[in-house]
């Protein structure tokens, strides 16, 4: 029994120590952002490398009750924001369908970010958006790197 506790005490550190804080900005949230993560990136400013799928995490506490939320994502590139498809547009399934969600209660929103072969090489800020209606709940900008 001391084994398996020990164990899983071992594997919850290891996870902890995998997961790298990313470096983020927040753009105008009504939520308190709590902290951004990648279990998939080696350094605070993700280098995501062209093929590959990242998973990113960013954990919050909304000011107010939320009963649904709409994710986005938008890569700004040279100031210009450009819309990137997200595989889950739900915000409640990709906050692990914890809608509705109590005012000050900590979720955490994941999505999974395809990097195409088609994407060029070069620096630019993913913007990462919950909405509500016009509310935005979440809205984190995390700069990273697109490598070949």
């Amino acid at each position: 029994m001391m084994k398996n506790i020990l164990l899983l005490c071992l594997l919850a550190h290891v996870s902890l120590v995998l997961s790298v804080d990313l470096t983020h900005k927040d753009c105008g949230s009504t939520a308190e952002v709590t902290r951004a993560f990648s279990d998939d990136c080696a350094d605070a400013v993700c280098k995501l490398k062209k093929g590959n799928t990242y998973h990113i995490n960013i954990s919050f506490k909304p000011a107010s009750d939320v009963k649904a939320l709409q994710a986005s994502l938008a890569g700004v590139i040279a100031g210009i924001p450009v819309p990137f498809p997200l595989p889950q547009p739900d915000g409640c399934v990709a906050c692990g369908n914890t809608c509705p969600i109590k005012a000050g209660s900590e979720v955490t929103f994941s999505e999974a970010l395809k990097v195409e072969k088609s994407y060029p090489v070069m620096k630019l800020v993913s913007r990462w958006k919950l909405a509500a209606g016009g509310d935005h709940v979440l809205c984190v900008e995390i700069p990273v790197v697109i490598v070949s």
